[in-house]
């Protein structure tokens, strides 16, 4: 697993491109604030889990140890394309499922053979256990972190208090020739015995 710690915050006004996916599920909402860091200031141990160029599925089942598995929120999709807004999860002691990323992810499908459009179609499993699975050659790249103070939608997506601070990165998947093929959004709940980001304002970047 490759370290790109030093990536550095993206540019002024690049923001709300980076943020796509997830404006596009939760614009009406507008109660998040983000700010944009440098991959080497995200605290331990959501630095590992958020500063690399792997997918988040097989990184997440690694750190949990535990299948993952996917919750579609919502969706909005045609022929050649898929919007959604998911929820991984892991199963819990008490036999309901924990949450472990809330995703939202844009998804090119006409890269893919028609059995693999079908699987992802299905919104049964995480698209990073589907490439896996299917031993389809892909490249993760990371385009930003951030730190984002969650809104009451967030919060029960992710079994969090409203206004918990949480980080999360931005990250893209490309092809084998290097065509991008999905724009994902990603933020992690709190970790159990760590506490959360610092209590200053997500917007002041600080």
């Amino acid at each position: 697993m490759s370290d790109n710690s030093h990536t550095s915050p993206p540019a002024p006004g690049s923001e709300l491109d980076l943020l796509m996916p997830l404006h596009f599920f939760l614009g009406a909402h507008s109660g998040f604030d983000v700010a944009f860091l440098a991959g080497e200031d995200i605290p331990e141990p959501y630095r590992k889990l958020l500063v690399h160029e792997s997918d988040m599925t097989s990184t997440l089942a690694d750190f949990h140890r535990s299948n993952i598995g996917l919750q579609v929120c919502e969706q909005v999709a045609s022929e050649d394309f898929i919007m959604r807004a998911v929820v991984l999860e892991k199963p819990g002691l008490s036999g309901e499922c924990e949450p472990v990323e809330f995703g939202a992810i844009g998804i090119q499908l006409e890269p893919f053979p028609e059995l693999i459009r079908e699987k992802i179609r299905a919104g049964e499993q995480p698209l990073g256990g589907i490439l896996r699975e299917e031993k389809i050659s892909h490249s993760s790249r990371s385009r930003g972190f951030f730190k984002i103070r969650i809104d009451s939608h967030l919060a029960a997506l992710l079994q969090a208090p409203e206004g918990s601070l949480l980080f999360g990165r931005c990250n893209v998947l490309s092809d084998a020739e290097g065509i991008d093929f999905a724009d994902i959004v990603e933020i992690l709940p709190a970790l159990k015995g760590e506490a959360e980001a610092p209590a200053s304002e997500a917007g002041s970047g600080d």
